[in-house]
């Protein structure tokens, strides 16, 4: 199996994971997987919930910014990869 393989993440002897189970990443991760700035795929994930993304919120720390982790399974990342690749038709 190839360990940068999409698939392999989130199937087990060919039985597909619920999103509780499989791994989950960090932004960086995907940011350089891809090629972007992980302040783009942020942005790409900023809008999407559901399953395989995780938020965990920090916030009302005193004298410090607030800010949100985010932590993207293979399934999650495969759906929004699929929108940002989709061709549009142009007439």
């Amino acid at each position: 199996m190839d360990p940068h393989s999409l698939a392999g993440d989130s199937t087990v002897q060919g039985v597909p994971l619920q999103p509780f189970e499989e791994q989950h990443y960090p932004v960086a991760y995907w940011a350089r997987r891809w090629g972007f700035s992980a302040k783009t795929i942020r942005e790409w994930f900023h809008d999407e919930f559901g399953p395989g993304i995780l938020r965990q919120e920090n916030s009302g720390r005193r004298k410090k910014r607030d800010y949100t982790t985010l932590m993207i399974a293979p399934s999650a990342a495969r759906r929004v990869y699929a929108k940002h690749t989709e061709r549009e038709v142009i007439h």
